[in-house]
């Protein structure tokens, strides 16, 4: 399908060179980059992108887990404009405000589980987790306690790349090559029951993994640990779905330890599970609560930390005079003009009801793909999901690395018009717009599983 507009190939090859020769994408093989580029979008319409050469792709990942309302939504392009000409920035950082930024903050205070009052803006989800660490321990330093300073958070975690978001992040690719990390961070047993980490089954177990925490928090001492931080469902980490219980089980060791408990919802929240935010689906309540990504739909880049009322109150009354802490883009009204626009079409579209409507189809049909002989694991929530391949179904060991299967299936799928993430050697995960149909699915995972059986009949011969 063409982007209506004429196909320049000698334009496209000069930007594609000049992507090789100056732009690092972070998560990119670098000598993949080099040798093959990479696809290079020109527009984008619901579900669908178009690159330069006027190829059409459904956009299998809502970009990066967060183009929530689909690409094109002229409602949002014309909030930020019309603010852009009202007034573009104000330094709300250092005391100014504008309404946009009220508006916004008052309006995810509604939207949150109760009791948690209030907002720090932020630029995306790194700094969201960065904001997080330094307001967990300055929290504990003016409670008189600051010897609460470390961190608990869940093997495969994902939680950002910069320096504090990535000593919380459990997946170790993405700390090895900048060692040593920053003190302070235990990582845990997860709740995958496909590879579980203790060698259990659910639901016989009793949520062994959830006492993980319990055990850990009596070898180091709950006057340790400042906060337990976990993804209600991993994202970058494999789309692990934890069991039925056991986010309440760990709010309620948290709880009796007097340890804050964190939800990192940058890629869960805003209705991507089926529900506003994942943790209130599971009927959980955390102190802290992280988000971006879907606030905006991608559109402007935003986060946002919400927290509660008793941890500002803390604050107020150290006689510290400021929370020395954010951004120079800290509360952007184009940004946040941006996001009101996107959370009005959520409402009005149904979209958080339509991800779990959708999401329960999306889940049936990726079950289908269980047929083949190298998928051994399908699970999700929500649209959000992963397809795990295995070179033997019945032990569940996975292909060598050096093979690179799960990259060969990405790529096979992308030249059939199909964008997805990699997870490492796991397999690859599928996370549309909310504004996806029934057909668009059955296409995505039609694609699929063309793509899976044509590399893996090529690895297997």
């Amino acid at each position: 399908m063409s982007t209506n507009e004429p196909v320049d190939l000698e334009r496209a090859a000069a930007l594609s060179r000049a992507d090789r020769d100056h732009l690092i994408h972070g998560f990119v093989p670098l000598s993949k980059h080099q040798a093959d580029g990479v696809p290079m979008f020109v527009r984008g319409e619901g579900v669908y992108v178009w690159d330069a050469l006027g190829k059409r792709y459904i956009d299998g990942l809502a970009s990066l887990w967060n183009v929530h309302v689909g690409h094109g939504r002229g409602e949002i392009s014309r909030a930020a404009a019309e603010q852009m000409e009202r007034l573009a920035f104000t330094p709300t950082l250092i005391g100014p405000t504008s309404e946009p930024a009220v508006r916004l903050a008052s309006r995810l205070v509604e939207m949150a589980p109760e009791g948690l009052t209030r907002v720090i803006f932020t630029s995306g989800g790194s700094e969201g987790n960065e904001s997080m660490i330094r307001l967990v321990r300055a929290y504990w330093k003016a409670k008189g306690e600051p010897g609460r300073t470390r961190f608990v958070t869940l093997n495969q975690g994902y939680h950002g790349t910069s320096s504090g978001a990535a000593m919380l992040t459990g997946i170790p690719v993405f700390n090895q090559q900048m060692e040593p990390g920053l003190p302070g961070v235990h990582h845990m047993a997860r709740p995958h029951c496909y590879r579980c980490e203790l060698g259990k089954t659910w639901p016989d177990c009793g949520l062994a993994c959830a006492d993980e925490l319990e055990r850990l928090v009596e070898r180091e001492g709950a006057d340790a640990i400042g906060a337990f931080v976990t993804e209600p469902v991993q994202g970058g980490g494999g789309v692990v779905v934890p069991p039925p219980g056991w986010l309440a089980r760990v709010r309620e060791i948290c709880t009796r330890h007097g340890i804050l408990m964190v939800c990192d919802e940058v890629i869960t929240g805003y209705g991507r599970t089926g529900s506003l935010f994942a943790c209130t689906g599971e009927g959980v309540t955390p102190d802290v609560l992280v988000t971006a990504k879907g606030i905006t739909s991608g559109y402007l880049p935003l986060g946002a930390v919400l927290f509660r009322e008793e941890i500002f109150q803390t604050l107020l009354a150290s006689g510290d005079d400021a929370f020395y802490h954010g951004y120079t883009y800290t509360g952007h009204p184009v940004c946040c003009a941006a996001a009101l626009a996107n959370l009005d079409i959520l409402e009005r579209e149904r979209l958080v009801e339509r991800a779990a409507e959708l999401g329960a189809y999306l889940q049936e049909r990726l079950a289908t793909l269980l047929d083949l002989p190298h998928v051994g694991h399908v699970r999700g929530r929500g649209l959000m999901a992963a397809v795990e391949l295995v070179q033997d179904k019945e032990t569940r060991e996975p292909f060598a690395a050096e093979q690179g299967v799960p990259r060969k299936v990405f790529d096979e799928a992308l030249a059939n018009g199909l964008l997805s993430r990699v997870l490492g050697n796991q397999g690859l995960a599928l996370s549309p717009p909310l504004v996806i149909t029934r057909e668009q699915i059955d296409d995505m995972i039609a694609i699929l599983r063309d793509a899976i059986t044509t590399v893996t009949q090529a690895v297997a011969s």
